[in-house]
């Protein structure tokens, strides 16, 4: 199981959430990846929940989308209207599966690493991004 977040970010449209700061680590079937992502090093089924919130300069949408391998996942997305420029919130929750295939222990394959993505419409700025994973079986 594992808690990250970032505070005070700007991420460009398309641009990858930042997840710097590790509140809670146990075990290591979810570890910190790098800057923006978390690997699932075993095979199971894992519970991603995500918020966050974010200001817009303009009317848009602010948009936060996790991704698997650098791929955005279309049913793990949030998206709310944003009527004129001001602070959007979002949040979700998704299933991610790790295969026998997807696992290292396997001695073939790299970690499935899960991250955040800005799926919005611009750039966001004073940004929040939290995610906790949870291994369920």
């Amino acid at each position: 199981m594992i808690q990250v977040y970032s505070d005070g970010l700007t991420v460009a449209a398309g641009g990858t959430y930042p997840l710097n700061n590790v509140v809670f680590l146990k075990g290591n079937t979810a570890i910190p990846a790098g800057a923006g992502g978390v690997a699932l090093t075993k095979r199971g089924i894992y519970s991603v929940e995500v918020d966050g919130f974010g200001t817009l300069a303009a009317a848009g949408d602010y948009s936060i989308q996790l991704t698997r391998n650098g791929v955005p996942l279309p049913q793990a997305i949030s998206t709310s209207a944003v009527a004129a420029a001001g602070e959007s919130t979002g949040s979700f929750k998704a299933l991610v599966v790790v295969e026998e295939s997807d696992c290292p222990c396997n001695w073939t394959s790299s970690a499935v690493t899960i991250g955040v993505i800005n799926a919005s419409t611009e750039e966001v700025t004073d940004a929040h991004i939290n995610v906790i994973v949870t291994k369920l079986v």
